[in-house]
């Protein structure tokens, strides 16, 4: 069997850093093959060139040199993107922490092309676009189709009897009665089988209107999402559904969730 390289490249997203020993970092990074921590020595010192390439969200061009049964080492970095918004603005940075860290706690060490492609274009939209709220919802649902916990907000995934109810959902303002949210079964509840169920442990409240946004953010695209207004009533409604939701099939809550939610970035913080 041919031996693997002892210097290969690598481009990565970082996701994370942590400390180690005096002066060196542990580097967490997304590639289009997968998650790998890496070690950068020296990084902390004031005068590594590797350190400025090598910040949280960049998307870095490095030389690694392989180790048999440790951290393989950043012998070089060029950074591609820096993204410089997300370090400075407390607001996109946290959003973009959140981002990263559904990441972490949803893949393992498994990634895939896809999954690379979506967080570099959603860490480029946060840096840039008026509505990062927006991008953060739109992102969370193609977050969840890749790691399979896809939510079922078309039609009904109620069941009374034995009988699975899936009824087509068609949300209107002018609904008088509300949705519900199970996420144990993995979406979204009629009117009906919310009246039934809406006791049980986990399920809750969905409005109309916030039904109607999350079929919206699953199936079309973010700039076709841009051309509407979000009632601000409808996002922070929308935060809590989706923490809700997150929160259940991870069967942990991230540290980022809630810092990320929209009322602990105003100040609101009742939740």
């Amino acid at each position: 069997m041919a031996k693997q390289a002892k210097l290969y490249q690598l481009e990565g997203i970082i996701l994370g850093r942590r400390d180690h020993g005096e002066a060196d970092r542990v580097i967490i990074c997304l590639t289009s093959e997968g998650r790998t921590d890496l070690l950068a020595k020296g990084a902390r010192k004031p005068q590594s060139r590797k350190a400025g390439h090598l910040e949280q969200f960049a998307r870095t061009k490095m030389l690694v040199s392989r180790v048999s049964g440790s951290w393989d080492i950043v012998s070089q970095a060029e950074a591609v993107t820096l993204r410089p918004a997300l370090q400075e603005d407390f607001q996109r940075g946290t959003y973009a922490r959140y981002v990263a860290e559904l990441v972490v706690r949803f893949f393992e060490r498994e990634a895939d092309k896809q999954l690379y492609e979506l967080l570099d274009l959603t860490l480029g939209k946060l840096e840039v676009d008026e509505a990062p709220e927006l991008v953060v919802r739109w992102y969370e649902q193609r977050l969840l189709l890749l790691a399979g916990f896809r939510p079922q907000w078309h039609s009904c995934v109620g069941d009374r009897a034995g009988d699975l109810c899936d009824a087509e959902l068609s949300p209107r303002s002018s609904d008088s009665r509300s949705y519900g949210l199970d996420p144990e079964r993995g979406g979204a509840l009629c009117a009906d089988c919310y009246a039934a169920l809406g006791q049980e442990p986990g399920v809750r409240l969905l409005s109309p209107s916030a039904l109607s946004w999350l079929q919206a953010l699953q199936r079309r695209e973010y700039e076709e999402l841009k051309e509407f207004t979000l009632p601000d009533r409808t996002a922070q409604e929308l935060v809590h559904a989706m923490q809700h939701y997150i929160a259940h099939h991870l069967e942990y809550r991230p540290a980022s969730l809630r810092i990320a939610s929209r009322g602990d970035l105003t100040g609101n913080r009742d939740y």
